[in-house]
This record gives C-alpha cells, structure tokens and sequence, in this order.
C-alpha cells in the first residue's frame, strides 16, 4: 500500500521556511512525515500535487505540512479499513486541538471535531462518498497548578497523547507539534504492559517515577554531564556539556549543546550547536545556533542562530487573563490558549533588557536593543551624571 504526500509549497513565517523542512524534535517534517508512514508498512511517495496520483489499489493521501504520530497512523488505517469507503482524519476537539491551535490551523474546525488533510481511499473507492474518521485524542493529560484566579480552579490541563496530527500552517503550530511531540513519550510509558512497567522498576530499583524516569534518559557519545547535574526522561545528543546542578526534565537536546551551571531545562527541545549559559527554559522550542542568556523562555520558539541577551523577557499571559492572540494573515487571531510566548526569526538578535509580549512574531534578522536613553555608550568623559541617570 502506498502513501502519497502532496507537496504544499508552504511557508512558515517568519522563518520562511518551507514547512516539510521545519524542525519537529530536531528533525525536519518530511523525515517524520515518512518514518511514521513507513511504521505502518507503507510506501511514501512524494509528490507535487494530487493530478499525479493514479492509484487504483487502497492508499493514503496527506500534504507535506501536516505532522503526525506512527500511533495516529496506525488506528486511522485500522478504523477507515472497517468502513470500507473513502475516510478523512479527524480529531474530537477538546486539550489536544486547542494546546495545538487548531482554530489557526487551516482546516476545517468544527464545534465536535476537527478535520485534517489525511484521507485514505479503498480499493476503486475514488468516487464513494467520504466519511469521517474521528479520533480521540485526549487519553491521558496532567494538570499544572496555578492559583485558581489564573485559570479556574482545574489548573491548566496539558495533554499527554500519542495520537497526534496538526497541521503546520502557523509558527504556533510548529511549536505545538514540537511540544506536544515530547510529551507523547509520556503516554507511550503509561501504556506499557505491566510486566514492563516492572522491568523499568527492577532496573531503577524502585518504584518511585522519578527514579523510574531517570533510568529512561538516553544520551550520546562524547558528553560530559557534572555528577550533580539532574536528568530525567530526556534524550541528550553527542558531545553535550550539562553544568553543574543543571536540570534536564523530559526534553530532547540536540548535539554540542552547551548547558551552564545551575541552568533549568524542562519539556522543551533544545537544537544542536545551542548555548543555554542561565535561566528556566519551559516548554520552548530552540533551533540550532541559539545563544541565551535570559532568566526565563517559556512557551516560545527561536529561530536559528538566535542571540538573547540578559534580562531579556519573553512574557507569554496577558494580565486581562485572556487567551493569547497571534497575527495571521494580517489580522490578530486567538490561538486559544491562556499561555504562549513569542516566536523569535532566525539570526534576529535580542539585547539586554527587551521585553516581548506574548503572541509576538519578530522577523529574520533585526537586532532590537532597549530605548537609546536606557543605553550607556560613547566615551566615559562625553558622559554626564544626573541623578540616578547617566546621559551622553
């Protein structure tokens, strides 16, 4: 059976990349795209629109900007078999579809569920009425607590599924599929059988889940790790340097990655030939190159070979408690979550001192630094004191 991708020729802004090569754990779109197809026995086949396709045995169609995971493959293919007629994904709305944005997501989204460009077609079935194929994907979640004033009294609800499918039309989508991407490791290890749940235990000599993670981490060649360093449930590349009392939780860390003393790294991926030399790093996707500084990156993506400078800020809540919202199109959409950072463009550098609202897009390319009177330069002896100031 095969799997035809359609090309797109879509592009994620501000990268302006196209989104078959966009980043999802480190790895672009188009390589998981066929990994995940390939699990299920299927050949892939790209190509550059839908005339090509003249298949008359069963086959799938998708486009090359929508990712996916081998489970999500695997019981769509089963469930659209037992229809026997042409089947479309979908997802029964609920934490999945709003973390992922699918109200920015160019398909449809209706009130139960959205629809995804993933379509099988039996056997001579091109002309059958289609139908659709609705999946659940909201299996397992956990809740982050945060006083009740911040987000009702269930705390805010992040999903842990292996059954995922967003389509990438939006730098927010990018970095929900990469987030949401690490986190389906987490559903993978609760639904393990338990004789292999007690085999981690047996290797961790205990039943506590965090010894139990710690014993999961998978690392490369080449790293040096301080003995007091802390990791757990992650993947780290080859010739990684983590400080010491450096955090790593649940997160995949890419090769030559430089990780300072006392440095924090939580649920996010960090790309190869990154610099994290302080601070909290939560749920944040960084591209290859990053250079940062800054006490705390949450909820956000960074472009390649981006520089961020001490006391730089990257809010991601607006104080009126509402959901963040993002520019598409022109126009400013809700993204439908109460929590997203900003977007950062590749080899865009960030001074001391900049602060960015949640939901920003900064281009490729921009140096920003603070207001020019907040800035000391020139001379020492062009300078003059005033109070607490210093101007030229």
């Amino acid at each position: 059976m095969k799997a035809y991708v359609v090309e797109t020729r879509k592009k994620i802004e501000p990268f302006g990349d196209l989104a078959r090569n966009c980043l999802i754990l480190n790895r672009p779109l188009a390589e998981l795209q066929r990994d995940a197809l390939e699990r299920s026995g299927l050949e892939v086949i790209f190509v550059s629109s839908k005339v090509e396709i003249s298949d008359c045995d069963e086959h799938l169609i998708t486009n090359d900007n929508v990712f996916f995971t081998p489970e999500l493959i695997a019981l769509f293919l089963k469930l659209a078999r037992e229809g026997g007629r042409v089947a479309v994904c979908a997802l029964t709305n609920g934490t999945t579809t709003q973390r992922t944005g699918a109200g920015i997501q160019d398909v449809p989204y209706g009130n139960s569920f959205t629809q995804y460009n993933l379509c099988y077609i039996p056997k001579d079935g091109h002309d059958n009425l289609s139908r659709v194929v609705t999946i659940d994907p909201d299996e397992f979640s956990f809740s982050v607590k945060v006083p009740r004033h911040m987000c009702g009294s269930k705390g805010y609800q992040i999903p842990m599924s292996d059954k995922l499918i967003v389509q990438i039309d939006h730098w927010a989508n990018l970095w929900a599929a990469n987030i949401v991407a690490i986190l389906a490791d987490g559903a993978r290890l609760e639904r393990k059988t338990w004789s292999k749940k007690l085999w981690f235990a047996v290797k961790a000599w205990s039943f506590n889940k965090w010894k139990i993670l710690w014993h999961l981490n998978k690392s490369g060649r080449g790293c040096d790790i301080h003995p007091t360093a802390y990791i757990e449930g992650s993947t780290i590349g080859e010739n990684v340097t983590i400080g010491a009392k450096a955090v790593v939780r649940e997160s995949v860390i890419g090769n030559n990655v430089t990780i300072g003393n006392s440095t924090v790294v939580e649920e996010s991926v960090i790309g190869e030939n990154c610099a994290i030399l302080k601070g909290h790093i939560l749920y944040s996707v960084f591209y290859p190159g990053v250079f940062s500084f800054a006490e705390m990156v949450s909820a956000s993506i960074l472009g390649q070979d981006v520089f961020i400078g001490s006391d730089v800020t990257l809010t991601d809540f607006r104080i009126d408690g509402k959901n963040v919202t993002v520019i598409k199109n022109s126009k400013p959409v809700d993204s439908g979550n109460l929590f997203l950072g900003s977007c950062v463009g590749h080899r865009t550098r960030l001074g001391s001192g900049t602060i960015v609202v949640p939901g920003r897009m900064i281009p490729c390319d921009l140096q920003i630094v603070a207001r020019r009177e907040r800035i000391v330069s020139g001379k020492f002896d062009d300078l003059v004191v005033e109070g607490p100031f210093i101007r030229r």
